[in-house]
C-alpha cells in the first residue's frame, strides 16, 4: 500500500481548509439540508487526513433553518485525544454557516476527526448518504465516521463507538494556515 499516491485533502491557497464536504461527496448525491441533531449530547466524528503540518485557527458549522441550542466543534486525533474545540457555543443564526474562533493549534500530518456535539435536537445542516434501508448507515461506517453518546461538551479524551445513531453527516469545517 505504500506505493499508492497520497490524496491531498487541503485546498490550495493561503493554508486551506478541511470540511466534511469531502465525506458528503463520497457518500451522497443528495443536496445538503437542514435536519434535527439525532440526539441530545451526541458527538459525531468524521475522518480527514493532513499531509503536512498546519495551524487551525477557525472552525465552522452549517447552522440549519432554526436558531436555538448550543454546539461544540473540534478536532480529535485518531486515538480520541481532543486537539482543539470551540467550547460551548450558542447557535446564533439560521440558514447560514457559523464561523467560530478556536485557539491557534498546530496539527501535524496524520489522521484526524472533525467532531461536533450538540446539547439538544435543534437543527443543523447535514446530508444523508444515499441508499435505502441500512445502506446510508453502512456508507457512513465504511467512510470511517464514529460517534460518542453523552459527549456535550466535547470530552477529552473521546471514547469512540461505531456509527449507529444516525446516517447523517454534519457539515463541519476547519480553517488552516501554513505552519
Amino acid at each position: 500500500m505504500g506505493d499508492w499516491p497520497q490524496r491531498r485533502i487541503l485546498v490550495p491557497g493561503d493554508g486551506g481548509f478541511v470540511s466534511t464536504m469531502t465525506a458528503l461527496v463520497a457518500l451522497s448525491s443528495g443536496a445538503p439540508a437542514s435536519a434535527a441533531w439525532p440526539a441530545a449530547n451526541l458527538a459525531l466524528f468524521v475522518p480527514f487526513r493532513l499531509t503536512e503540518p498546519k495551524t487551525v485557527y477557525k472552525m465552522a458549522i452549517g447552522a440549519g433553518s432554526v436558531v436555538g441550542g448550543n454546539f461544540d466543534i473540534g478536532i480529535y486525533d485518531r486515538f480520541g485525544n481532543r486537539m482543539v474545540s470551540s467550547g460551548a457555543t450558542a447557535k446564533a443564526a439560521a440558514s447560514t454557516e457559523q464561523i467560530v474562533d478556536v485557539t491557534d493549534t498546530v496539527i501535524g500530518p496524520g489522521h484526524y476527526y472533525l467532531a461536533m456535539a450538540a446539547d439538544g435536537t435543534n437543527n443543523y445542516i447535514r446530508t444523508m448518504p444515499t441508499g435505502t434501508s441500512t445502506v446510508p448507515l453502512q456508507k457512513a461506517r465504511l467512510y470511517g465516521c464514529l460517534q460518542m453518546a453523552t459527549a456535550y461538551t466535547l470530552p477529552d479524551p473521546a471514547t469512540f463507538a461505531a456509527y449507529a445513531t444516525s446516517a447523517l453527516v454534519p457539515q463541519i469545517a476547519a480553517f488552516f494556515r501554513p505552519h
